[in-house]
């Protein structure tokens, strides 16, 4: 079992935010069987949309990542791809929801 932070914070250009595990893999989907681990990613300061950050199941089978920087870089990478794609961090609604590409083995 690795020693993951359940959540963190970190800044793209000036905008700070904060992500929070809500999901460990393993755990059941409706639409897959199993689920991979799951992300919230959100402004630090406010109460606005946040984004979803869906990760494959097989990236993470150890429920865990054996290295929480790594895990960390990605959800930096796909908060980008997410603002790139149109997610607005400061708008309200639903939450915005990206699945990650799996890790090629």
């Amino acid at each position: 079992m690795s020693k993951l932070d359940s959540s963190g914070q970190f800044t793209l250009g000036t905008d700070s935010f904060r992500w929070v595990v809500k999901h460990y893999a393993g755990e059941f989907s409706t639409d897959t069987n199993f689920r991979g681990i799951t992300a919230r990613v959100s402004l630090a300061d406010a109460k606005c949309r946040e984004l979803v950050i869906e990760f494959d199941v097989r990236d993470y089978p150890a429920k865990r990542p054996a290295v929480s920087q790594h895990f960390e870089a990605r959800v930096i990478e796909y908060t980008q791809r997410a603002i790139d794609d149109g997610w607005r961090p400061d708008s309200r609604g639903k939450p915005y929801r990206i699945v990650a590409d799996p890790l090629t083995p």
